[in-house]
């Protein structure tokens, strides 16, 4: 949820890995790793470096090497050289979408098949009476959350996301009676954060409930039997405080410190959010209630990350996207981290069709030199179209809060950089470059590289992991959070990026962020409602 609360997030990348794996000594670290480094030189400065013309932000190295070759050669009398890649169930290269969280000793929830979701009400001595009887307060947040589209002012989080998976996540729970805390919300906001046992104030209040359900109850919930419950949402009976950067009742992720408990399983992922975010925006009511921000909150326990600028400086995705502005569908690059759809890739010449994403999860990918996985770093292309989970906040009036998504149909391109770091767990917190995946508990975890707020990159401060490209030909930052993409950074038929251009369309650079040429132009060909030719040509 956009507003600066939201760095509970960024700071369970840094803390829990220290806590939870505090077993590992000095002696253990890197141990196992050392090994599978690649060969790196010092410079006189003491940073080490790749080849020349490599990777411009060598960082520590490397870990590992990629490996993988694409499966079908060029042919360059022909336009159909490109493959499709195989689902996760065929696919052993992809990427779970909770491997990197457990890496750290975290658990999100399985973003495939059937996953379950309690939801916890919260009642406090000062909630107000006007929210009605327990009944009335139980139905509405089984609306939101499990209830039909027909019983919402647009989607509940279930039924989203059966759409936006195309059907691959089915998300099931019930909404537990409401917990009765015993003190007031002054009383919360009292209470003690040490950055131990207690990380976040409401840490005390996951303690008192999990102290007091039963461990029966607890187990129908970890459905992996991992130990822990795969997911919790926590819907505070009180209004939003949008005045303190510091309150915690607000929307927000977190994750709880505690080791995993086969017997009672402890909660990890958890989504906190106050009740009133049913009613918040105009237009919906208790009746028909907007499950915008518990669809959002949803995203992170699945892993996705925020895509705008918790700095407040840029708006590197334009803010139209569900982990953005709280609007639309999911972008493809999400739905690709939650192995929802996999994309076409070119490795020559090709004229790709694709149809509209939200109902095909159609997308193409773009890189001679990837790792054939989520976690890299490449151009991604996709059809958008105001249609399916698109259409309510595309072309209603006011969209939700007042942030429309696009209205015209168009391509939509983005520049990913998703590429990963292993980082050491001792006190030097070596980073190196990598695409192979760290098992838990070797004395390194992993981590993204980049971010979409400058300050949370871990590379450099430059690069973003997820950014739009302008359809009017602009390196566009989007000035600042109160700028907001609109119909013109849609790509239309007849637009060219041409092979030596894509400087105009990047931030400040003509190549990938690691130095390797791009090597490919991009024409949009003909576009109707059933899709757009993309015209891809070797360079």
């Amino acid at each position: 949820m956009r507003n600066n609360k939201i760095i509970r997030r960024a700071l369970i990348l840094i803390v829990p890995i220290f806590v939870l794996t505090s077993c590992v000594t000095l002696g253990d670290v890197l141990a196992s790793s050392q090994s599978g480094a690649t060969s790196t030189t010092t410079s006189n400065s003491g940073q080490t470096s790749e080849t020349p013309g490599g990777n411009p932000y060598p960082l520590d190295g490397t870990y590992g090497t990629n490996t993988y070759e694409h499966p079908i050669s060029a042919n360059p009398d022909r336009l159909d050289n490109y493959y499709l890649v195989e689902d996760i169930s065929l696919n052993n290269q992809l990427v779970p979408n909770y491997e990197v969280s457990n890496t750290m000793g975290l658990a999100h929830l399985d973003s495939i098949a059937n996953q379950k979701m309690m939801v916890v009400p919260l009642r406090f001595t000062d909630t107000p009476a006007s929210y009605g009887s327990d009944a009335t307060i139980q139905g509405a947040i089984n609306r939101a959350f499990f209830g039909a589209t027909s019983d919402t002012g647009w989607e509940s989080v279930a039924s989203y996301y059966y759409k936006s998976s195309y059907g691959k996540l089915n998300l099931t729970g019930e909404i537990m009676p409401i917990f009765d805390l015993g003190y007031s919300t002054s009383d919360l906001l009292a209470k003690p954060v040490d950055g131990h046992q207690y990380w976040d104030k409401s840490h005390h209040v996951l303690e008192q409930v999990y102290n007091t359900y039963y461990a029966s109850k607890l187990k129908e919930y970890d459905v992996n039997s991992d130990g822990y419950v795969d997911s919790v949402f926590f819907v505070y009976l009180a209004p939003v405080d949008h005045e303190s950067d510091e309150s915690v009742f607000w929307a927000f992720q977190y994750f709880w410190n505690h080791y995993p408990d086969t017997n009672k399983p402890p909660f990890s992922a958890y989504a906190w959010a106050s009740y009133e975010f049913m009613v918040e925006a105009p237009g919906y009511t208790y009746l028909k209630p907007s499950a915008h921000t518990y669809i959002h909150e949803s995203g992170h326990i699945l892993s996705f990350d925020d895509y705008y600028d918790y700095d407040g400086t840029i708006a590197p995705a334009g803010a139209i996207d569900m982990m953005d502005h709280n609007i639309i569908d999911h972008n493809m690059f999400s739905k690709f981290v939650a192995n929802w759809s996999t994309p076409y890739v070119p490795v020559g010449n090709s004229d790709i069709t694709i149809g509209p994403a939200a109902t095909t999860g159609d997308f193409v990918i773009i890189n001679d030199g990837w790792n054939g996985h989520q976690y890299d770093e490449y151009i991604l292309i996709e059809y958008y179209t105001p249609t399916g989970l698109n259409e309510h906040d595309s072309l209603s009036v006011s969209g939700y809060g007042g942030v429309k998504g696009y209205s015209v149909p168009g391509v939509r391109i983005w520049h990913v950089d998703a590429r990963l770091l292993m980082i050491s767990t001792d006190y030097r917190a070596t980073k190196r470059w990598t695409d192979v995946m760290v098992p838990y508990n070797t004395g390194s975890y992993m981590d993204f590289a980049t971010s979409n707020t400058p300050s949370y990159n871990l590379a450099h401060s430059s690069l973003r992991k997820l950014h739009l490209l302008d359809g009017r030909g602009r390196a566009q930052t989007w000035g600042n959070n109160l700028v907001r993409a609109d119909n013109s950074a849609l790509f239309q038929t007849g637009t060219i990026i041409a092979s030596d251009d894509w400087q105009r369309y990047l931030l400040k650079r003509s190549t990938f962020n690691d130095g390797s040429e791009i090597g490919y132009s991009i024409e949009i060909g003909a576009m109707n409602n059933d899709g757009v030719t993309i015209k891809i040509r070797k360079a």
